[in-house]
């Protein structure tokens, strides 16, 4: 009787050793994508593919997976490596053609051969290559400049076709014409003089090199410097050390309007207040404004200004701040701080049968206990306990062994059973047919009976 697998069997990329494909003789119903077996007949291996793709109905038929073709025979102009298989390489073979060495270099007036048409046949054989023969022109041109002349001239035949001049620009360029064939540009000696308007790429800020400073990067360097320009109460805003204001627009008429700013300027709080009059930016002692968008006197607003606190206010659950750390009211956890240095200890108190607290698992008498990560794990180590058992079967003529309630002395309920079965002679589990049946009665079958006391058996009760 084979073993009766209901789900899938993974072996994890490893090997299935000593194995062979299910023999059959006659070919069994395809109706499952994949299946294999070996034909004892035809002697090859056989598996199923898909032949119908319609919904309604899938198709499925037996193919050889061994190979019907035996040998390959070469061919004009084909080569066969391996012909006996397994794995035949088909190759062209080389074409070789005559090549008639051709080193020369034709010059004016000079001759060479080169291939007018190719025609080939309906398979892409080459049948017929035309060759012609062509002589380059005997015209001459030349492309020169004399001495101390600033002209470039091309002439055909020593006949002059054009002539380009080339001059230089005061302060900016110079060109030297003294030598024949040859121009030489370069800047003037004294310095170079830009033409008005004359542009440059603008560096990145901060870039401190010799490069050429456009316009842009010396504003951009010297715009948005912070400047500190004094304190101010945020509830009246008045700055500090005389009658100006920062945030007051309400009494434009009487000079009691906010000062003009520029972009870098920096204050500080020096008494708690609402900016902008505005309940949801508080602002406490220590905190501090930017100005990021400049504008004239009695037009600012708070959206000219970043603000930056200090984190010096009382902490919330959503606020950094200041806080301090007390024991809860439950008692389980005490906070005393030490040192006069700002440090807390937290420690968590001792549970007892009113407090909730620390409760630690301890080892006992047939118990023991392991912590990892936090975990606690309990193990019965008691090895007088009464729900395993261990023994060894097999005689050398029994393929069906039985291991009864009385050997095992488990129970009658069988089907609380975990059975094991491991090789004496290897140590290693084996695995057969397992029959729980009733009184507690274990059978266990082998296809080739084991020698005597091969099997080691191991029945755990779990129920």
């Amino acid at each position: 009787m084979a073993i009766n697998y209901l789900n899938t069997v993974n072996l994890n990329k490893n090997s299935l050793d000593n194995a062979r494909i299910q023999n059959l003789a006659v070919e069994p119903t395809a109706d499952t994508p994949g299946q294999v077996y070996f034909n004892t007949v035809s002697q090859t291996l056989r598996i199923t593919e898909q032949t119908g793709f319609s919904p309604d109905p899938v198709t499925y038929a037996w193919v050889s997976v061994s190979g019907d073709i035996t040998s390959l025979i070469a061919g004009t102009d084909i080569d066969i490596d391996d012909e006996d298989g397994p794995t035949p390489a088909i190759i062209h073979a080389d074409i070789t053609r005559a090549d008639s060495a051709n080193t020369g270099e034709p010059s004016y007036g000079g001759t060479f051969a080169a291939v007018d048409s190719i025609t080939t046949s309906a398979t892409g054989h080459v049948t017929a290559v035309n060759v012609k023969t062509f002589t380059l022109p005997t015209i001459a041109y030349d492309l020169g400049k004399a001495a101390a002349s600033a002209d470039l001239v091309l002439s055909k035949d020593g006949t002059t076709q054009d002539t380009i001049s080339f001059a230089g620009t005061a302060s900016q360029i110079e060109i030297n014409v003294a030598t024949e064939d040859a121009y030489t540009f370069k800047f003037p000696d004294a310095g170079i003089v830009l033409p008005d308007g004359s542009t440059a790429t603008t560096q990145a800020s901060g870039d401190n090199s010799t490069k050429i400073a456009t316009t842009a990067f010396v504003q951009a360097s010297v715009t948005g410097l912070l400047e500190f320009k004094g304190g101010f109460d945020a509830n009246t805003g008045t700055i500090v050390g005389g009658t100006t204001n920062l945030t007051k627009n309400d009494q434009p008429d009487t000079g009691d309007e906010t000062v003009a700013i520029a972009v870098g300027d920096y204050y500080v709080v020096t008494a708690d207040g609402n900016f902008f009059a505005n309940a949801a930016t508080p602002l406490t002692v220590g905190d501090s404004v930017i100005v990021q968008t400049a504008a004239i006197a009695g037009a600012s607003t708070e959206g000219d200004f970043i603000v930056v606190q200090s984190d010096t206010d009382l902490a919330t659950a959503t606020t950094v701040g200041i806080g301090n750390v007390v024991p809860g009211a439950s008692g389980t956890i005490t906070a005393p701080y030490t040192n006069n240095d700002g440090t807390a200890i937290l420690d968590v108190v001792d549970s007892t049968d009113l407090q909730k607290g620390a409760v630690i698992v301890a080892a006992s008498t047939g118990i023991s206990v392991g912590y990892a990560s936090g975990t606690a794990t309990i193990t019965n180590t008691d090895t007088n306990a009464d729900n395993t058992f261990s023994g060894t079967i097999g005689d050398g003529t029994l393929t069906s062994l039985p291991v009864t309630a009385a050997t095992h002395g488990l129970g009658a309920d069988s089907s609380s059973f975990i059975i094991q079965l491991v090789e004496v002679s290897s140590g290693e589990t084996v695995y057969s047919d397992v029959t729980r049946g009733t009184s507690g009665l274990v059978t266990i079958d082998f296809a080739v009976a084991p020698a005597a006391n091969a099997i080691r058996v191991l029945i755990q009760k779990i129920g």
